[in-house]
């Protein structure tokens, strides 16, 4: 946490007058976009000037060092976080919202819109409820966005599960599908023309394939609780397995039509959790159960 706090503050130092984070020294990279605007991986204006994806980056990690605090017990380090990013959300908003479009731009000029901007300012939870459904809109239905690429596209998949659209994510699960047609035998850095043909990077759909799309995720620090909220979208038979310190998750689904969940689900012994399927919350215990069973108990 020291190294956490001495890098959000190193950013509160580049804050201008109007409460923006200049961009700072160094290569500011966002994504390998293919817009020709972009320099180097860099967004308009993110050499040197004010740059909206890097503000609604900044204001998301805010939030994120929040939870951290919160989760070891400051509470008024939290709550010194919490103040800076909706401060630095409400000058981003001021700065780079653009009522005709109903989107978030790029740059100062709003002349560049993307892809990566519309997500941060989405997973920041920091957007206003009345702009925040014409976010979502745009996002998902403008196409002259500037698109994210194999390793951005980890931040636009989780947002399309916070928007609940799983059936967005299939359909950008293309560029992965491709990649053997391509020779490829690993995932690579960037779109084509590439030389950088093995990545780390664009190996996020393994974790999407747990963490979204069978939805689990930790419900508390160590994984010592377990949520899990299911969004198989077109799959119809999903078997899987995840590592956990306690033992293992093992998930044995069927979805014989949409909305509809059938099959087991194995907790280590002693871990607990919740099961949520839709606006239903279901409590989960340690071992094997069913998820009818499960289903028929006493919603939270």
């Amino acid at each position: 946490m020291p190294g956490v706090r001495a890098v959000v503050d190193a950013f509160l130092s580049y804050r201008n007058a109007a409460g923006l984070v200049e961009a700072p020294p160094g290569w500011n990279y966002v994504d390998w976009t293919t817009d020709p605007a972009w320099h180097r991986g860099v967004p308009p204006d993110g050499e040197g000037g004010v740059n909206g994806i890097l503000n609604w980056h900044f204001a998301l990690t805010l939030t994120c060092v929040a939870t951290l605090e919160a989760w070891l017990g400051e509470s008024e380090n939290a709550a010194r976080m919490r103040r800076y990013a909706a401060d630095v959300a409400r000058a981003t908003t001021a700065a780079f919202w653009d009522a005709k479009r109903g989107l978030f731009a790029d740059d100062l000029a709003h002349k560049h819109f993307s892809e990566h901007a519309q997500c941060l300012a989405l997973l920041s939870g920091l957007v206003d409820a009345d702009k925040r459904d014409r976010v979502a809109e745009g996002l998902l239905a403008a196409d002259d966005l500037t698109r994210t690429t194999i390793y951005f596209s980890h931040y636009l998949f989780e947002t399309y599960r916070l928007l609940g659209r799983v059936d967005s994510l299939f359909a950008r699960l293309g560029e992965w599908f491709e990649l053997a047609d391509l020779g490829f035998k690993t995932t690579r850095e960037h779109p084509e023309p590439t030389r950088s043909d093995c990545h780390a990077w664009g190996t996020h759909p393994i974790y999407h394939s747990y963490a979204t799309i069978l939805g689990i995720r930790p419900g508390a620090p160590g994984f010592r609780e377990v949520v899990v909220q299911p969004m198989l979208g077109p799959l119809t038979v999903v078997k899987a397995t995840l590592p956990h310190p306690q033992g293992e998750i093992v998930v044995d689904l069927t979805q014989p039509e949409p909305g509809v969940l059938n099959g087991t689900l194995t907790l280590p012994p002693g871990v607990t959790g919740k099961l949520i399927l839709g606006d239903t919350v279901y409590p989960l215990c340690g071992g094997l159960q069913d998820i009818s069973v499960v289903c028929q108990r006493t919603s939270q």
